[in-house]
């Protein structure tokens, strides 16, 4: 999958991150549009996504049961008309998903919500 010339995101990208699980079992979505955040940012978000060997079409489309209070997490990108979904746990969140992850909590622009368990 591509988006375009590096640094140059021209078609917006979002991504959402459903996580649940744990303890509490309480569900929380996060969103992310490029074409919310500063022109420097969205390229950031589309450069990361990108680099994120995760999105990939040969890599796993789902992840293998964890523990039943292990945190699961849903990460899927809307671009250019198509959606990609991959499911993860705590265990095999890679690195620069987990990245990502950090980065877009740290955005003001996300949008957020929790579902009861």
């Amino acid at each position: 999958m591509s988006w375009g010339e590096p640094g140059s995101p021209s078609i917006a990208l979002k991504l959402t991150i459903v996580r649940g699980g744990g303890l509490a079992g309480i569900t929380r979505q996060t969103e992310l549009a490029s074409d919310v955040l500063p022109t420097d940012d969205a390229a950031t978000l589309h450069d990361q996504v990108e680099g994120a060997e995760w999105l990939h079409e040969d890599a796993p489309r789902d992840a293998p049961s964890g523990r039943p209070d292990e945190m699961s997490y849903e990460v899927s990108v809307e671009h250019e008309g198509r959606t990609t979904t991959r499911r993860f746990t705590e265990q095999t969140l890679p690195e620069p998903l987990r990245l990502l992850i950090a980065w877009v909590d740290s955005r003001p622009e996300r949008r957020q919500s929790i579902a009861p368990p």
